[in-house]
This record gives C-alpha cells, sequence and structure tokens, in this order.
C-alpha cells in the first residue's frame, strides 16, 4: 500500500498541455474551446477540448503497432505503480539514438528497476523547434537487450518528444514494435512514457515510487497522462 502522508514530498514529472505544447511532427494541434463563460453571462465555465492522444506528455501501450495489443485502460492501477524506478543519464545531441552501449555501465540498477527512466538532457530544448524535428531516441536494438536481459523493466519514459527519433523514423517504427510484441524469452511487452519532464535536479537517491496517472479513456493505444513521482525526504 502507498501511503500519501503529508510528510512525503511529491513532484510532478509530466508537462501540461497548452498551445505551447510541442507536437511530433504531423500532429494536429490541439484545441480547447469555451462552449459557456461566466464573464458573457452563461452560468457557468466549460469547455470542449480536441487534442490527439499522442498529445505532450503520453503512455503508448502496445496497441499502438500491435492490432491485438492492450490498450492503456486494459492496465490495472498497480500496474502503472513503479516502486523501484531507476534514471539512467544518458546525454543525448540532435537524432541521437541510444545504443546498448550507452547503458551497460548501468547493469547493476538496470537488474533492480522496474521503470527505467532515460534522461537525455533534451528536455532543455523543449521550447525549440529541433525538439520536436531533431529529437534522440532510442534504438530498436536497444530495446530487445533490455527486454532480453532485464526483464523486471515494465517501463521505460524519456525526456523527448518520442523513442522516435523523428530524423530515422523507420528505426522508431522498430523500436516502437520491438517494445510491444510478444515473444517467448522477452517476457511482457513494454509501456513507453514520452515528453517526460525529467529535470536534471530530480534525483535518484529520493525518488521512491513514480506513479502513471492515464486519462481515463476506453479503447485508445494511448493518452496523456500525469506522472507523479514519491520522493523520499
Amino acid at each position: 500500500m502507498i501511503s500519501m502522508n503529508s510528510m512525503s514530498e511529491y513532484k510532478i514529472l509530466s508537462y501540461p498541455i497548452n498551445d505551447t505544447t510541442p507536437l511530433y511532427v504531423g500532429t494536429p494541434e490541439p484545441s480547447i474551446t469555451p462552449q459557456s463563460l461566466i464573464k458573457n453571462g452563461n452560468i457557468s465555465n466549460s469547455y470542449i477540448i480536441s487534442l490527439h492522444n499522442h498529445t505532450g506528455t503520453h503512455i503508448d501501450a502496445p496497441n499502438h503497432f500491435i492490432e491485438n495489443g492492450k490498450n492503456i485502460s486494459q492496465y490495472k492501477m498497480d500496474e502503472l505503480i513503479f516502486k523501484n524506478p531507476v534514471i539512467i543519464d544518458c546525454p543525448k545531441g540532435c537524432a541521437a539514438l541510444i545504443k546498448p552501449d550507452d547503458l551497460k555501465h548501468a547493469s547493476q540498477k538496470l537488474l533492480r528497476g522496474d521503470c527505467l527512466l532515460l534522461r537525455t538532457g533534451f528536455g532543455r530544448f523543449r521550447g525549440e523547434e529541433k525538439y520536436r524535428t531533431h529529437n534522440p531516441g532510442i534504438s530498436p536494438e536497444t530495446i530487445v537487450w533490455i527486454r532480453k536481459n532485464y526483464p523486471g523493466i515494465r517501463c521505460i519514459g524519456i525526456d523527448s518528444i518520442s523513442i522516435s527519433c523523428f530524423q530515422h523514423r523507420n528505426e522508431g517504427r522498430k523500436a516502437h514494435k520491438a517494445a510491444f510484441f510478444e515473444e517467448n524469452g522477452l517476457g511482457e511487452p513494454l509501456l513507453l512514457i514520452e515528453d517526460m519532464k525529467l529535470d536534471l535536479n530530480l534525483s535518484e537517491e529520493r525518488l521512491e515510487i513514480v506513479m502513471v496517472l492515464p486519462w481515463q479513456i476506453e479503447g485508445l493505444d494511448s493518452v496523456p497522462c500525469s506522472i507523479v513521482a514519491k520522493l523520499l525526504n
């Protein structure tokens, strides 16, 4: 059981959605339109929200690339709580791919982890065009290597707009499929969190629990989500 006592500290690892939210190339812009406004004489405030389900910080489930894969609403809450999150600093520049050699030094972390947070440092460019068009990604062989060697890892998060580097889109598609397909010996498919807020001052030593709170919309492959980290005092 997770205690939410007042002595604990919590940190949000996701971004709010607004009119400056960066979008993967080809994703339509979100629209938030007032339906009624008190200032206009209406009795209440209400809005109509229209957005792509991969807008902002979001979580991808297997159905994103696998027709018969689980969609995100089919996951139970306890499958979205990670009690052994680990952070690996993996500095990457424009259009670079994370390879297995970038992670091998952290094998002990990976062995004890259930949620791998890859901090490339590219989040500092989130307000710039290159965050959308020259983002770092994860190679498909890295995904397979993680699944083969570290079956305890159930989720990967990254401070990039996608694990799919826009400059290497074919590799990105393969990486998604490698995360989601089911094959003997690879264990359960991975969940993927993209566009995470992984500040450089987020200390792994204090990171106790990561909770993923997806929008409750049934039948979708992926949805925007809030990520809450419980920190040790």
